[in-house]
C-alpha cells in the first residue's frame, strides 16, 4: 500500500502554528465571514509582531482604497525603529483585483519583501476570494499565509459558548447551547453579546432557555420559523407583526422573500424525508446542518404540514419573487400577498381534511 498523503496545512492552521511556534513570516491575507476570529488572530499578530514601546514608529495602517505602490514600498522598507520588526496592515485592499494604482508592481513587490516586514491584507468588510488561476496566487501561497475564517461548526462553538458563560461565573448544558445557537446564529461576535444578555438575566447559577427567550435578540432564520408557525396556527396578526418587526430593523422584502422561501424549502426535505423514514442523522446532512436541535424542530414543524401545502408555498414564493423584481412592484406588499395566500392555502386544506 502507497504511503499516505500528508496535506499541507490550511492558512488558518499555519497562521496559528506561526503564533504558537513564534515563527511569524513577513506575509499574511486575513479574511473570512467570522469577524471575530479575524480581529483575534490580527491582534494576536500585532502582539507578537510589534514592540509596544516603540509601536508609533513601527506599526502603520492603510486603508486599501487609493494606496499607492510607492506608499506600500516606503512603508514596507523602512527600517523597524529601536525594534526588530515592524507591522504593515492594509484594510480592503483585494490584491487578486489590484487597483490600477497597484496592479503592475504588486507582484514584485510581495516577492520581495523584507525579513523585518509583517505585511497583512485585512478583509474587514469585502470578501477574500483567492484566485487561484493568476501567478500572484502561486507567489502569495509561497511566500506568505492566506488565512480564510469561516463561521465555526457546532461542535467548536459549543465548548467556546460554554467558556464565556463560565467566564460570567454562570453555567450552561449541551441542549441549552444548541437553542442560542438556532435563536441567535453562529456569528461569534453577534453571541459574545447574547451570552453576555442572557448571563445578566439569569438569576441562578445556570443559563436557561427562558432566559435565552426573555433578552436574546433572533436571527432571521430562528423568526421564519416563528412566521410559518404563526401562520399555520391561523395567527396572520401574528405573523404580519413580525414581517413588520423585520421590516423596522432595515429587513429588505426581497431578503425576507428569500429567507423564509429557504426555510419552506428545507421543510419540505424534512417532510420527504420523514415518510422515506430517514434517521436524525441523514436529515442534518439533507439540511446541510450540524445541529441536531435544528434537526429535531425541523422534524417537528414539518410533521404538522401537509407535503401539498409545502409544494404549493413553493411555487408562490417563485411567483412572489418574480413579481418583487418586476419594475414598479411595491415589495412588502408582495410580500404580505404572499404570507395572506400561504394562510388562505393552509386554511382551505385544513377544512378540507
Amino acid at each position: 500500500m502507497p504511503p499516505k498523503k500528508t496535506n499541507k496545512p490550511d492558512g488558518v492552521q499555519r497562521l496559528k502554528a506561526d503564533l504558537k511556534n513564534h515563527t511569524i513570516g513577513s506575509l499574511y491575507l486575513i479574511g473570512g465571514e467570522e469577524s471575530y476570529l479575524k480581529q483575534h488572530y490580527l491582534a494576536e499578530l500585532e502582539k507578537a509582531v510589534v514592540d509596544e514601546t516603540f509601536r508609533d514608529f513601527n506599526y502603520e495602517v492603510f486603508e486599501g482604497a487609493g494606496l499607492t505602490a510607492d506608499q506600500l514600498i516606503t512603508s514596507i522598507d523602512s527600517y523597524p525603529a529601536m525594534a526588530e520588526r515592524r507591522m504593515v496592515v492594509v484594510k480592503d485592499l483585494d490584491v487578486f483585483k489590484p487597483t490600477a494604482a497597484l496592479k503592475e508592481e504588486l507582484p514584485a513587490i510581495l516577492s520581495n519583501l523584507p525579513e523585518f516586514v509583517c505585511l497583512v491584507f485585512y478583509y474587514d468588510t469585502i470578501e477574500l476570494k483567492p484566485d487561484k488561476r493568476t501567478k500572484l496566487y502561486t507567489t502569495i501561497n509561497k511566500q506568505g499565509c492566506i488565512a480564510d475564517f469561516s463561521r465555526l461548526e457546532r461542535h467548536d462553538l459549543i465548548p467556546w459558548v460554554k467558556r464565556h458563560v463560565r467566564d460570567a461565573g454562570k453555567q450552561i448544558d449541551n441542549d441549552t447551547c444548541d437553542y442560542l445557537l438556532f435563536i441567535c446564529g453562529t456569528s461569534m461576535t453577534n453571541l459574545l453579546m447574547e451570552i453576555e444578555k442572557a448571563c445578566a438575566h439569569s438569576a441562578t447559577d445556570a443559563v436557561k432557555r427562558s432566559d435565552i427567550d426573555a433578552v436574546c435578540t433572533k436571527v432571521l432564520d430562528a423568526v421564519t420559523f416563528d412566521l410559518t408557525d404563526a401562520i399555520t396556527a391561523q395567527r396572520f396578526d401574528r405573523a404580519m407583526s413580525l414581517v413588520n418587526d423585520l421590516i423596522a430593523q432595515k429587513n429588505e422584502p426581497i431578503v425576507l422573500l428569500a429567507a423564509i422561501a429557504r426555510h419552506i424549502q428545507r421543510l419540505y426535505a424534512a417532510r420527504l424525508a420523514m415518510q422515506s423514514h430517514v434517521s436524525d442523522q441523514q436529515l442534518m446532512e439533507l439540511l446541510g446542518s450540524k445541529s441536531p436541535y435544528y434537526a429535531r424542530k425541523m422534524r417537528d414543524s414539518a410533521a404538522h404540514l401537509e407535503t401539498k401545502w409545502l409544494r404549493r408555498t413553493l411555487l408562490l414564493c417563485g411567483e412572489s419573487d418574480v413579481a418583487m423584481k418586476s419594475a414598479g412592484s411595491d415589495r412588502q406588499q408582495v410580500l404580505e400577498l404572499m404570507l395572506l395566500q400561504m394562510a388562505a392555502n393552509f386554511g382551505e386544506m385544513k377544512h378540507r381534511r
